[in-house]
């Protein structure tokens, strides 16, 4: 799991695994409805996370409706005071949904 393009407003995430895995997380992607982050969309990627996906395990990326991260990463205003609450609390909900749900799977998403 990586957000390493900013937490602007959430559409789902962007997943890397097996066809199998897939159909598991669009399954748990539809519990997000009300929050309208239901995107399940291909090539989750991020540095944080390359190296367990190219071992085969399952990976995923925050999807952003608008990924503004780089006008501010590395600079004076990488800050938090940047950061809208609202987004940051629906990329927080995204998370612990998928989170919680994945952990709690009866056996480990198939690789």
């Amino acid at each position: 799991m990586e957000s390493d393009l900013g937490t602007f407003t959430p559409l789902g995430l962007q997943f890397t695994g097996s066809a199998q895995a897939r159909a598991v997380m669009a399954e748990v992607m539809k519990l997000l409805k009300p929050i309208n982050t239901t995107t399940l969309e291909e090539h989750g990627e991020g540095t944080d996370i390359e190296m367990w996906m190219d071992a085969g395990v399952p990976g995923a990326s925050l999807h952003v409706a608008d990924s503004r991260y780089f006008w501010f990463h590395h600079t004076n205003g990488d800050t938090m005071s940047v950061q809208s609450p609202i987004e940051m609390n629906l990329c927080s909900a995204l998370w612990a949904v998928v989170a919680y749900v994945v952990a709690d799977l009866e056996e480990m998403l198939p690789r």
